[in-house]
């Protein structure tokens, strides 16, 4: 039984293996063909042309959108970073007021002036 298994198996990967050389030779010869034929050298032509245009028509785009320059992004990139740190120190702060809550500075009262009015 087990015998009959493997046969069975080999003969499938077999028939696979057969399928798959057909296919490649049959692409080969047809990769040939078009590879050595007049219009694919057009057909790159045209797609090159395509891709250049596609290329100007891009930069002129973005030329137009009013990118950020460079220097405009260094300035953002700071300011970020500037605030990044405030807020670490401000969450140090609050963690340290809630770890050691004597420490929390007391409101001063303030002083009502006498007034005509307050007597």
């Amino acid at each position: 039984m087990a015998k009959k298994k493997e046969l069975d198996e080999v003969y499938y990967l077999g028939y696979f293996k057969k399928l798959y050389e057909s296919w490649e030779e049959s692409t080969h010869k047809m990769m040939d063909i078009w590879f050595n034929s007049p219009l694919m050298d057009r057909a790159v032509e045209k797609s090159s042309e395509f891709k250049n245009y596609v290329q100007v028509f891009m930069e002129q785009s973005l030329e137009q959108r009013n990118v950020p320059e460079r220097d405009e992004m260094d300035k953002l990139i700071n300011t970020i970073d500037a605030l990044e740190l405030k807020i670490a120190k401000l969450e140090e702060k609050i963690e340290d007021l809630e770890t050691h809550p004597d420490n929390i500075p007391t409101k001063p009262k303030r002083k009502v002036k006498k007034t005509k009015t307050n007597a």
